[in-house]
């Protein structure tokens, strides 16, 4: 399977994924180049999202781990062994529900559980040693392909698409901000 090239989306069209339920849809709105090229962009993301998921199940299933495994050791990789309680905190998950994801994970020979140098009543969970280059054998690919896609752009355009997405993810933060 080439991760790169993911085949033709098939996005479902609901009530919250419909591009036309966005607020630039609508008669007085669809009729300006503006509001066309922002759903145009509107609908790019939406498949990008769509892409991106699919990616991550192909990747729990190459890797045989759930998707709440694949946010722990996506956690781990990323900023390294920690304790339960932490990985709970940082995922915004219950310590329950992170212990049992921990459990399958060990189980499945993912992670191992050291005991804490300074507190013995804590134990850190570590990914296990090929952990890493597994993962980057599935996941180099789509670095290599985003890399080239930006490379290829001028500075300027990288610099005005940098930060379109960083106001992309303060909506993300501000549509979640309790």
């Amino acid at each position: 399977m080439d991760v790169t090239s993911p085949g033709p989306a098939t996005p479902e069209a609901g009530p919250l994924t419909s591009p036309a339920a966005g607020p630039a849809a609508g008669p007085a709105a669809g009729s300006t180049a503006g509001a066309e090229r922002s759903g145009a962009i509107r609908d790019q993301l939406r498949l990008l999202t769509l892409t991106q998921q699919r990616f991550e199940r192909y990747l729990s299933r190459r890797l045989q781990v759930d998707p709440a495994g694949l946010a722990v050791m996506d956690h781990l990789v990323h900023t390294g062994p920690t304790t339960p309680t932490d990985l709970a905190r940082r995922l915004d998950a219950s310590t329950a529900a992170t212990t049992l994801v921990i459990d399958r994970l060990a189980a499945g020979g993912h992670v191992t559980r050291q005991p804490h140098p300074t507190d013995r009543r804590k134990v850190i969970i570590t990914p296990a040693d090929h952990w890493e280059a597994t993962a980057y054998e599935h996941v180099a690919p789509l670095v290599q392909g985003v890399t080239a896609a930006a490379e290829a752009l001028a500075p300027e355009e990288q610099a005005v698409v940098a930060a379109f997405l960083q106001r992309i993810v303060g909506a993300y933060d501000e549509a979640i901000r309790p």
